[in-house]
C-alpha cells in the first residue's frame, strides 16, 4: 500500500492516520502537523523520507510564478532536498488543470454562470496559473490578497492589477518567515471601506478548502461560493456567511475530509509509478472518474418572487414625444431630429409588471420594462456594434436589479444576429421571446378562421391555402412548417428567390402531403388565401395589396410596426385583419405604464420570458433567425400549463367584438358571391 504523508504547516491536534479509498484503491495517508514550527516540520520530512511514497503539503507557500520568473520559497527549498527525491506536492498543478476542467463541465448546464460577472478571489496568489481561463467569459476579477496576505484592506483590480502585486511581492513572500496564519476577517469591512467594496459587491466568490481556514467570510446574500472541495464542516459556515449557492467542484468522497487537493495530486503521482504526474494524467483521471461539479443551495434562501426582464422600444417617431422629459415635441416639427437625438441615449428602466402568478403552482414573479429610446429606423441604421452596447448595458442593470433572464422586444430582436450576440456578451441568459409569438401567431389565426367559419375543416386540418408573408425569418418559418401539417396549400413568401427555394424544398419534405409553393410576390396568391400571416422587418412598408386579398380572409400581422397600414384595413371591412400576438398573463396583472396595449394585455414575447421564469427555465429560450419546431411545441404546452392565454382579438385601433367580427363575416360572404369564379 501506498504511504503518502499530509505535511501541515498549521496544528498538530488534527493529526489523523488512516487509510483512503480513491479510484478502487487504497492508500496510508498520515496527516502531521508542524504547529508553525519550520524547524519540526524539516524534522517530519527528513524522518519519513525513506518510508513515504510522497509528500502533501498543506499552509505552506510553493512555487510562485510571475511572468518568465519562478519564485520558491527558502523553507519549500529545504523541504525538498530533505525529502530525497520523494515527490513534494501542493495540489497547484491539480487546480491548473482540473478547475477550467470542472467549470467547463457545470458551464454546460448553465451557460451564463461566468458571462460578465464579477468574480472575488479571496487570493489570487494560489489560482494564478488557471485565472486566463475566465478571459473567454469576459468575467471582471478581483482579488483579496492585500488583505489576506499582508492585512492591507484594498481589493486588487483585474489580471494586471494581481500580476504587479505579485511583481513587487514575490520576492518578499519567497524569504518571508513562515508563521501562524492569522485569520482574515473580511466581513469587518462589509460597510466601513470603499476600498473593499467592489470585492464585496462581486457575484461569485472563490475559495479552496485550506484558505477557508484562515478566511472569516464577509455576508455572502444573494451570493454564489466556488470551493474546490466542500466538506460538511466548509458547508455549514459559507451558508452561515448567508451565501443563496456552493459549487462544489469536486464531489470526490465528501464523506472523507482527507481528500484535500494536495493529497489527491500526491495520489495521482505515487499510481503513476515515476513520482511525476502531468496535467494529461489529471485531466485522464478525472474523465475515468465521472466527476462532475455540484451545485448546493442554501436551504435558508429566501424563495422571494423570481424576477425577469424585457427590453421596450418606441416604434415609431411619434412615441418619442412620449419618452419622459421630451413631451414638448409632440406639438413640433423637431421629430426627426429627437429620433436621432433619443438614439444615442441609454436605456432605462420602464416601468413593472406585477401580479403574475402560475394557475398551475402558484409561482409569482415579477417583470422589469427597460426602454431603450430606438425606432426601428434607428436600430437598424445605427452602427450594429453601438447598439449591442446599449442592449449589453440594459442587461446588465437587469442582473444587478436581480433579473435572472431577459427578453428583447420588437425590433431589438431583429438587430445583427437576432440575440445571438446580446446573448453571449449578457450576464444572464437572453430570449427573443419567438417561441411564443409563433404559438399565439398560431391561436389567433385559428380562433379567427374558425369564428369567421369560411374554411371547410374535418380532423383539425382545414381544406384551403393559407401564405406566410416573411416566410424564411425566425417566426414565419416555424409557422409555415406548423400550418403546413394543417392545410391543404401552402404559399411561402419572400423577398430573396434562393432562400424561398430552399425553404420550399425542406416543407415538402416535412409535410409531403401538402401542395407547398414558393414565391416572391404575394399578390399573386392572395386572392385565394384564406388565411395570410405576414412577418417581416419591412418597417411599415406595404407588403401587399389589400385590395386583391380574397375576401373572407384573416390577416395576422405579426409585425411591428403592422404590414398592414390602419388605412389599407379601413378599406376592407370583409377581411379580418388581426394584430397577432397579443395575451393574458395569469393572475392580478399590474402594468404599471403604457406599452401600447389596453389593459393588461401582453406582447407574446414578453410573455415568454415571464412564462419561462414561472417555469424556472432561465435559459436562452428562443435565439437566432432559427427558431424550433419542437420549442414551439413546447411553449405551447407551457403556455397552457401555466395560464396563459390569446387576449381578446385586437385589431389596429384595439378589441375586435363578436358584433364585428359577425359584420366581417356577413361582408365577406356577399361579396364571395358576387365575385366572378373562374373557370
Amino acid at each position: 500500500m501506498k504511504e503518502i504523508i499530509k505535511l501541515s504547516f498549521g496544528s498538530s491536534r488534527e493529526n489523523f492516520d488512516q487509510v483512503v479509498e480513491m479510484n478502487g484503491e487504497q492508500f496510508h495517508v498520515r496527516g502531521l502537523g508542524a504547529n508553525y514550527d519550520f524547524d519540526l516540520a524539516l524534522e517530519i520530512v527528513k524522518r519519513y523520507a525513506s518510508e513515504c511514497d510522497a509528500f502533501a503539503l498543506s499552509g505552506f507557500i510553493l512555487d510562485i510564478k510571475v511572468g518568465k520568473e519562478t519564485y520558491v520559497h527558502h523553507m519549500v527549498k529545504k523541504i525538498r532536498e530533505a525529502a530525497q527525491g520523494k515527490p513534494v506536492l501542493d495540489g497547484n498543478m491539480l487546480r491548473k488543470a482540473a478547475i477550467p476542467w470542472a467549470m467547463k463541465k457545470y458551464l454546460e448546464q448553465d451557460k451564463h454562470f461566468l458571462s460578465n460577472k464579477t468574480i472575488a478571489f479571496y487570493t489570487g496568489l494560489v489560482q494564478w496559473s488557471f485565472l486566463p481561463f475566465f478571459d473567454e467569459y469576459q468575467c471582471h476579477l478581483l482579488f483579496g490578497d492585500l488583505f489576506f496576505s499582508l492585512g492591507i484592506p484594498v481589493s486588487i483590480d483585474g489580471m494586471k492589477g494581481l500580476e504587479t502585486f505579485l511583481k513587487i511581492n514575490a520576492p518578499l513572500l519567497s524569504r518571508m518567515k513562515l508563521n501562524k496564519k492569522v485569520i482574515r476577517d473580511f466581513s469587518s469591512y462589509q460597510t466601513k471601506n470603499k476600498l473593499m467594496q467592489p470585492f464585496l459587491d462581486a457575484d461569485i466568490f472563490f475559495v479552496t478548502e485550506s484558505q477557508l481556514k484562515f478566511t472569516e467570510l464577509n455576508d455572502l446574500r444573494g451570493k454564489t461560493v466556488v470551493i474546490d472541495r466542500l466538506t460538511e464542516e466548509n458547508e455549514k459556515k459559507i451558508f452561515q456567511a448567508k451565501a443563496d449557492r456552493i459549487l462544489n467542484l469536486f464531489p470526490i468522497n465528501t464523506h472523507d475530509n482527507q481528500l484535500s487537493s494536495s493529497v489527491i495530486e500526491a495520489i495521482l503521482s505515487v499510481t503513476r509509478g515515476n513520482g511525476f504526474v502531468s496535467e494529461e494524467d489529471i485531466l485522464e483521471n478525472l474523465q475515468e472518474t465521472q466527476i462532475r461539479p455540484v451545485m448546493h443551495e442554501s436551504s435558508n434562501k429566501q424563495l422571494g418572487h423570481d424576477q425577469f426582464a424585457f427590453i421596450i422600444h418606441p416604434l415609431s417617431k411619434s412615441q418619442i414625444a412620449q419618452i419622459p422629459g421630451l413631451e414638448f415635441l409632440k406639438k413640433t416639427p423637431l421629430l426627426d431630429v429627437a429620433e436621432n437625438v433619443a438614439s444615442k441615449l441609454p436605456g432605462y428602466h420602464y416601468c413593472q409588471i406585477t401580479g403574475i402568478k402560475s394557475d398551475f403552482n402558484g409561482k409569482e414573479v415579477t417583470g422589469d420594462l427597460y426602454l431603450l429610446p430606438s425606432t426601428p429606423k434607428m436600430l437598424l441604421t445605427n452602427p450594429t456594434e453601438k447598439v449591442y452596447d446599449a442592449l449589453n448595458s440594459i442587461c446588465e442593470m437587469a442582473h444587478k436589479k436581480g433579473a435572472k433572464l431577459i427578453g428583447l422586444g420588437a425590433y431589438t430582436k431583429i438587430v445583427g444576429d437576432a440575440g445571438i450576440t446580446v446573448n453571449r456578451r449578457s450576464p444572464i441568459p437572453v430570449t427573443t421571446g419567438n417561441s411564443l409569438s409563433s404559438a399565439a401567431t398560431l391561436w389567433a389565426a385559428s380562433y379567427g378562421i374558425d369564428k369567421m367559419g369560411l374554411v371547410k375543416k374535418s380532423n383539425n386540418h382545414y381544406h384551403g391555402t393559407c401564405m406566410i408573408i416573411g416566410a424564411t425569418g425566425s417566426i414565419g418559418k416555424v409557422c409555415a412548417r406548423i400550418l403546413s401539417k394543417q392545410w391543404n396549400k401552402v404559399v411561402v413568401v419572400a423577398p430573396r428567390p434562393y432562400k424561398v427555394l430552399e425553404l420550399v424544398s425542406q416543407l415538402k419534405e416535412f409535410a409531403p402531403e401538402t401542395e407547398i409553393i414558393g414565391t416572391t410576390n404575394p399578390n399573386k396568391y392572395s386572392p385565394e388565401s384564406d388565411l395570410i400571416i405576414t412577418s417581416t422587418s419591412a418597417q411599415g412598408e406595404r407588403v401587399l395589396d389589400i385590395d386583391l386579398v380574397k375576401p373572407g380572409c384573416v390577416i395576422c400581422d405579426v409585425s411591428r410596426p403592422f404590414d398592414i397600414s390602419l388605412e389599407d384595413a379601413a378599406r376592407r371591412p370583409d377581411v379580418l385583419i388581426i394584430a397577432s400576438g397579443e395575451v393574458d398573463l395569469p393572475g392580478d396583472v399590474k402594468v404599471q405604464k403604457t406599452i401600447g396595449l389596453e389593459g393588461e394585455t401582453v406582447y407574446a414575447c414578453l410573455a415568454e420570458t415571464a412564462l419561462l421564469t414561472m417555469e424556472g427555465t432561465f435559459e436562452s429560450f428562443s435565439l437566432s433567425r432559427e427558431l424550433s419546431y419542437e420549442k414551439v411545441v413546447q411553449i405551447d404546452r407551457l403556455s397552457r400549463k401555466h395560464g396563459i392565454r390569446l387576449s381578446s382579438i385586437m385589431g389596429h385601433t384595439g378589441e375586435i367584438s363578436e358584433l364585428e367580427i359577425a359584420s366581417c363575416r356577413e361582408l365577406a360572404i356577399q361579396k364571395l358571391a358576387t365575385s366572378i369564379i373562374p373557370d
